[in-house]
């Protein structure tokens, strides 16, 4: 075969490969860039969706003022509540109307369209309290229309949500940015639900019930909760100075005026002092303080746009120029081929294998340095760019798949008593069991269960039973020292693991906490108060071969014999203590 023929195949082989290779890598630019606009997207619509909560939660305040009006209908109540449900109505159809046009957020538009109708029914039982002559509105009834406007919020943020998954998983570098916001807007939810937990005492011009007060204290340490999460990331050097400006803000107005607000009007219930306000005069007040968490939060998905938008037009550069950059090396390739074998020939070998090692993932691979100013040195240079953009794309990977694992850590906090779960009470016991064994130090294990927790959910429902069980976590982590270890084992049922504790200490510590859940009247959701009583059963290291499994087995028996003997006592199991 002639030398010219083999190089002619030796070309087209060549080029053949070449363009496969360009093929690939723009295929994965225009992936990428795809994606890069999708999450930009996601992240504007969730951005409609966040202000679609704040408008809903905005409307909550006219509302509390129509619940609390006089007999005579005030207009200018009823034209504030009339504008503000316009806005929410205006913003619910933007919101609609851009899910429609993307079509690709099935989930969230689901969600939209049950808040839609949740706000619906919600608006209508308040026009039905409202309507009541003020005597007549009861503050079951009253609370029971402003629980229907907080129901909406969940589900608008479960499409916040969504959407924000979305945006993440494009711009992983933003995650931060997106859940600061979304944890921002539902701190601006709570804030308006801790003003609207005076909306009952106001219209009655009465001091808070006992319901009131208990949502207030849960609603303070949910505020105070968000606030730390949200505040927690801004503790470095690289905060930009807008958060820190809004952060600085949120402090001054919201945290420090408008709680010290509030804390006023709690004083006032407390002393029984006329409060001086209405419904809608206390919102006129309040709202206005809670701007500045809004203001956070539209910083926050700000910033986090504007990274977005340079990422996506980074994207589409690239992929223009890589595309540019393919079809410029493949015509240089066909038309010097013959006349610069030495030079090209070589050097396209050597950086094909370099794109074949990144395309298989392998980013260690060497790109050899682009000194040269013609083709083979732009193909060079872009070699590398493509390189340094997988190994930033792996590591943008590796940060969030850091971050699934710090959010998987935390679920090991039962979400409602905020105990140890089950699997991670597990885990501990075992080690601290481990621990036991080899320094030979006492340690116990008690089981208890709420008794006849049935009844309480049949004859109160499982808001109530839900406030035992949260109570009673509450009184067990006051009354076990601080070196134990207190969870949920399943339902009702609670297990302790108490180290350096032999039987004889273990007993008492479950008689007195024993003693105090007995004692203690449970305030219940629709005001009355609950007394429960509950069994226990105790056992500690009694043999080196106990563990985790032999102990709650003991501590069972132990628990079914205190049942068996009448409830309401600690009976105990093994009475050795390993040596």
């Amino acid at each position: 075969m002639k030398l010219t023929r083999l190089f002619a195949i030796t070309t087209l082989v060549l080029l053949t490969l070449i363009g496969l290779m360009l093929t690939r890598i723009i295929f994965t630019e225009w992936s990428a860039y795809q994606s890069s606009r999708n999450g930009l997207e996601a992240m504007l619509v969730a951005k409609k969706a966040m202000v679609l909560a704040e408008k809903v939660s905005f409307e909550r305040g006219p509302a509390n003022g129509v619940l609390g009006d006089a007999d005579t209908p005030d207009a200018a109540k009823r034209a504030r509540l009339a504008q503000a449900r316009a806005v929410s109505d205006a913003t619910m159809n933007d919101l609609v109307a851009t899910l429609n046009a993307q079509g690709r957020h099935d989930q969230a538009m689901q969600a939209v369209q049950k808040a839609q109708a949740q706000l619906t029914a919600a608006r209508k039982e308040v026009d039905l309290v409202s309507a009541l002559p003020r005597a007549n509105r009861q503050p079951e009834r009253v609370m029971g229309a402003v629980h229907e406007m907080f129901d909406v919020i969940p589900v608008i943020m479960e499409a916040v949500t969504i959407l924000s998954r979305d945006a993440e998983e494009a711009y992983p570098r933003y995650a931060d940015a997106l859940v600061g916001a979304r944890l921002a807007a539902e701190l601006r939810e709570y804030a308006g639900r801790l003003g609207s937990q005076f909306t009952a005492a106001l219209t009655e011009q009465k001091p808070l019930g006992e319901v009131e007060k208990q949502g207030i204290q849960v609603l303070r340490g949910r505020i105070e909760q968000l606030r730390i999460l949200i505040e927690l990331p801004t503790h470095t050097r690289e905060t930009d100075e807008r958060i820190l400006e809004a952060v600085r803000e949120m402090e001054q107005r919201y945290f420090g005026d408008g709680l010290a607000f509030v804390a006023e009007v709690e004083r006032a219930s407390v002393e029984k002092r006329p409060y001086g306000m209405d419904t809608a005069e206390f919102a006129a007040r309040y709202v206005p303080d809670m701007a500045s968490i809004v203001q956070l939060r539209d910083v926050l998905i700000s910033m986090a746009i504007e990274g977005s938008q340079k990422r996506n037009a980074e994207a589409r550069r690239t992929l223009l120029s890589m595309a540019l950059v393919g079809v410029g090396a493949l015509l240089v390739v066909a038309a010097v081929f013959l006349a610069i074998r030495q030079r090209v020939l070589r050097p396209l070998l050597g950086t094909t294998r370099v794109l074949v090692d990144i395309a298989r993932g392998n980013l260690d691979t060497e790109v050899p340095p682009a000194e040269r100013g013609d083709e083979i040195g732009d193909m060079l240079r872009a070699v590398a760019a493509l390189k340094l953009s997988s190994q930033e794309r792996r590591r943008l990977e590796e940060e969030r798949d850091n971050l699934i694992g710090e959010l998987r850590q935390m679920s090991s906090t039962d979400f409602l008593t905020g105990l140890l779960n089950r699997r991670a009470f597990a885990g501990i016991a075992e080690a601290q069991i481990a621990s036991a064994r080899r320094h030979g130090s006492a340690l116990a294990l008690i089981i208890f269960d709420i008794d006849h927790f049935k009844r309480v959910n049949d004859q109160h429902g499982h808001d109530a039973g839900d406030s035992v069980l949260v109570e009673v976590a509450r009184i067990a982590r006051a009354t076990f020292r601080t070196e134990d270890f207190v969870g949920r084992h399943g339902g009702e049922e609670f297990v302790v693991l108490a180290p350096h504790c032999d039987l004889a200490a273990a007993h008492a510590l479950a008689e007195r906490l024993r003693e105090t859940i007995e004692a203690a009247a449970i305030a219940l959701p629709d005001g009355q108060a609950q007394k429960v009583t509950a069994s226990f059963g105790v056992v500690s290291m009694s043999r080196p071969g106990d563990n985790l499994d032999t102990l709650l087995h003991g501590a069972d028996r132990a628990l079914y014999a205190a049942k068996q003997a009448g409830r309401n006592r600690v009976t105990d199991g093994a009475t050795r203590v390993a040596a």
